[in-house]
């Protein structure tokens, strides 16, 4: 089981997939330096089908 992300991370994550979707892309990736590192990030967005989301709800319960 995946740990569960603050509200401030899924807060942040929306926000960044908002500005993905009105920019018309769906894929990004880049670098960032956190912790005195740097780490390659990467996002892909992949909607959810009408079939899987009882499923995928079932994950933040």
């Amino acid at each position: 089981m995946q740990p569960r992300m603050t509200f401030e991370t899924c807060r942040a994550l929306t926000q960044l997939t908002r500005q993905l979707l009105e920019a018309g892309e769906h894929t990004t990736d880049t670098h960032v330096l956190a912790e005195g590192r740097l780490y390659r990030v990467a996002v892909s967005l992949e909607p959810v089908r009408a079939d899987q989301l009882d499923e995928v709800l079932n994950r933040y319960r």
